[in-house]
């Protein structure tokens, strides 16, 4: 898939993933201004790359559970030899038999630091 912004909603989570606090967030706070999705799941589930491959050291750095569902998500990093941590993607989770079509609306998300 080529390249293209984050979608509004996309860029909400993104936001309010990010808004909680622990080490390194300025960092990737500002990277999160130049994000774009690289990949989606080939599932049809919301999960979105920021990152071409996984890199080394993928690291969660942020899991939100989904009001009202069985649902979830995390924000997780890369470990780039030349750039160093990189905003990955945020991965939804869920046992249910379905998978919705976007991420949840941010307001529906318990956030906390991994």
């Amino acid at each position: 898939m080529d390249a293209r912004p984050l979608t509004q909603r996309e860029r909400a989570v993104l936001e309010a993933l990010l808004a909680v606090d622990f080490p390194d967030v300025e960092t990737l706070r500002r990277q999160a201004a130049e994000v774009v999705v690289v990949d989606t799941c080939g599932c049809g589930c919301p999960s979105i790359d920021f990152q071409h491959g996984r890199g080394l050291g993928m690291e969660i750095r942020v899991n939100a559970g989904v009001r009202g569902s069985n649902g979830g998500l995390f924000l997780y990093t890369i470990e780039d030899q030349q750039r160093g941590e990189l905003l990955g993607g945020i991965e939804w989770v869920s046992v249910e038999e379905t998978d919705p079509d976007e991420l949840p609306m941010p307001d529906l998300l318990d956030i906390r630091p991994a």
